[in-house]
């Protein structure tokens, strides 16, 4: 009888082994290939990009900067703005109740964000509240009707900017943007009319660095304001926090009083001189 055909075991394994191992390569070639080659003409601006400079609008702040550009009617709102919030009153900043920014606040960031680039769509992920801005890059006209929304209706053009064959700095029109907005948490409130126009060019500076340059037309300002705001890449370690302001937030507001909210001992507490607490009535 001759010797038998059947593979032993240990042939088995080997065999197994050397697939899953040529199987495995393929793959992450494969994927790695894919991510390089999906859209070579765009830009990878993936990662995580955090805020560089202060919360203020302009990120070099406003002694750096100089005041805002306000109108005579928008600069005495932001002076009773001051004086309210010196009395503990939180006005002119819509997101202490939990609102959302906006834009062009939003970017801000207060804390980081992700970018994700398609041919006809790149979405803007905000973690500062879950915020997500859709803008649209496959050539669409402006409709007859937006709805407003806080972060607006985005409109942006790709543009090759050093003649290599690459998209690299993304310019952005938004429209359609609600309120209550403030341009940061100073005091310093955009028109109730919201009319707001916000122009944007994102453009990598050097592999660590992304700019915005940010232009904001509105009718609270005497002439269009330009800020760059910057942001550091994050490429490793990154970390995502999910962020749900009701989650933390102390700060009431009934009417146009501001309270804060004491859980230990069950009562609103008074933000300004003179003002009462408030406590549930006992039953």
């Amino acid at each position: 009888m001759g010797p038998s055909c059947k593979p032993s075991s240990l042939s088995l394994v080997i065999v197994v082994s050397i697939l899953a191992a040529l199987t495995t390569a393929c793959t992450s070639n494969l994927a790695a290939l894919a991510n390089a080659n999906s859209y070579p003409h765009y830009p990878d601006w993936s990662g995580q990009w955090e805020r560089i400079g202060s919360l203020n609008w302009p990120p070099e702040g406003y002694q750096v900067a100089g005041p805002a550009p306000l109108t005579p009617e928008y600069q005495a709102i932001y002076e009773n703005n001051l004086a309210l919030r010196k009395s503990g009153v939180l006005a002119g900043d819509p997101p202490a109740t939990c609102l959302p920014p906006g834009m062009p606040r939003v970017m801000k960031m207060s804390f980081p964000m992700e970018i994700i680039i398609t041919p006809k769509l790149t979405y803007i992920y905000a973690d500062w509240e879950s915020q997500v801005r859709r803008v649209y890059t496959d050539g669409r006209s402006w409709p007859e009707y937006i709805l407003p929304e806080f972060n607006g209706y985005s409109l942006g053009t790709w543009h090759d900017e050093n003649n290599d064959g690459i998209n690299d700095m993304l310019a952005i029109e938004t429209r359609g943007i609600k309120g209550p907005r403030s341009i940061d948490s100073s005091g310093v409130v955009l028109h109730e009319n919201n009319e707001t126009v916000v122009f944007e060019e994102i453009r990598q500076l050097d592999t660590k660095t992304l700019e915005d340059k940010i232009t904001t037309i509105d009718a609270a300002f005497t002439h269009p304001w330009t800020i760059k705001q910057h942001y550091n890449h994050v490429t490793e370690n990154i970390i995502w926090v999910e962020y749900v302001c009701a989650e933390g937030n102390r700060h009431i507001k009934l009417g146009d009083e501001w309270y804060f909210l004491n859980d230990e001992k069950g009562i609103l507490e008074p933000t300004r001189e003179g003002q009462p607490a408030l406590a549930p009535q006992q039953q």
